[in-house]
């Protein structure tokens, strides 16, 4: 953790279609990391295979206009699922975020009711 943030890079590992029509479901996955979430189609700046940097923070990060998806929401459920896992789920106005991680500076970051931002920039397509 840096600076009121937590940041690591993943490769979109699925896009997967909802039962909502227009969402999708994509899975963002590194060694320490995967990261789940849904999403409008319209709202999509990424695709299968590409490496993205993810940016959990308290306060709206820096991002370029209509190149980078920025949501924000709230925590509502954390918990250590094992030792060395630890399992973050964040609303983000009607959409979920599930982070599973080994990063306990993440895990003890975010507390329950935080108003966070969600911020995903493509690094290589």
């Amino acid at each position: 953790m840096v600076h009121g943030y937590v940041e690591y890079e993943g490769i979109v590992r699925g896009i997967e279609k909802s039962l909502i029509p227009q969402v999708y479901i994509v899975s963002i996955e590194n060694p320490d990391a995967k990261t789940l979430f849904d999403i409008h189609k319209s709202l999509m700046v990424f695709k299968l295979n590409d490496l993205v940097k993810v940016t959990i923070s308290k306060v709206k990060p820096q991002y370029r206009e209509g190149v980078d998806l920025v949501m924000s929401g709230y925590v509502i459920s954390k918990k250590s699922v094992s030792k060395e896992l630890y399992k973050i789920l964040i609303s983000l106005w009607g959409f979920l975020l599930i982070i599973e991680t080994k990063n306990k500076d993440l895990f003890k970051f975010l507390n329950y009711m935080d108003e966070v931002y969600f911020k995903l920039e493509v690094l290589k397509q």
